[in-house]
């Protein structure tokens, strides 16, 4: 009738799982742990007021966002800090227009920042090519190549845009609605 059959066993799982005095776990189930508890709300907390971006002006919105690292706007009380290095940063502002040249370039930033990790799309060359739309040199939907999380539209923003985008990514980050990190 119904047969029984009996599952075989590695020997070398029986040891891995019953160690005395020893509790082991995956990476996974503390990925789960941490989506599911208050733990993740405070990690986020860290991470929304630690935005560290990367600088690379281009274009006029590039010097639209050098100004707003100066003292004037003072970035540095909400916890945004400049750096120069994509290893040290955890966003990426795209200002002004990609030409088909620079975009290798920007991908390979882009891959060495560490995750988390998110992207500020600043200025109408950016976000749909603005008078450049119809040349030849210049990148076309930039939001299908990098993970968009703010649109800062303007020609050229005014640094207190740029400062209210970061605000937005903050209040993303936050209610955990932004692209950068996998919850």
């Amino acid at each position: 009738m119904g047969e029984v059959k009996e599952k075989k066993t590695n020997k070398t799982d029986e040891k891995s799982e019953e160690i005395p005095g020893v509790i082991t776990t995956t990476t996974s189930a503390i990925h789960n742990l941490l989506k599911k508890s208050k733990v993740q709300d405070i990690i986020n907390w860290g991470r929304k007021n630690s935005l560290w971006f990367m600088t690379q002006p281009m274009g006029c919105c590039g010097v639209e966002m050098i100004a707003t690292g100066c003292a004037h706007y003072d970035t540095d009380r909400f916890g945004i800090i400049p750096r120069n290095s994509p290893r040290q940063a955890d966003v990426m502002i795209i200002s002004g227009y990609v030409t088909k040249k620079y975009l290798p370039a920007l991908r390979r930033l882009w891959e060495q920042m560490p995750s988390p990790k998110w992207v500020i799309c600043m200025g109408d060359c950016s976000i749909s090519g603005g008078p450049f739309y119809e040349s030849y040199s210049t990148v076309q939907n930039i939001d299908e190549i990098f993970p968009i999380d703010v649109y800062i539209p303007g020609c050229p923003p005014r640094p207190e845009a740029l400062i209210q985008g970061f605000v937005e990514l903050q209040e993303k980050i936050k209610a955990k609605k932004d692209r950068g990190t996998e919850y």
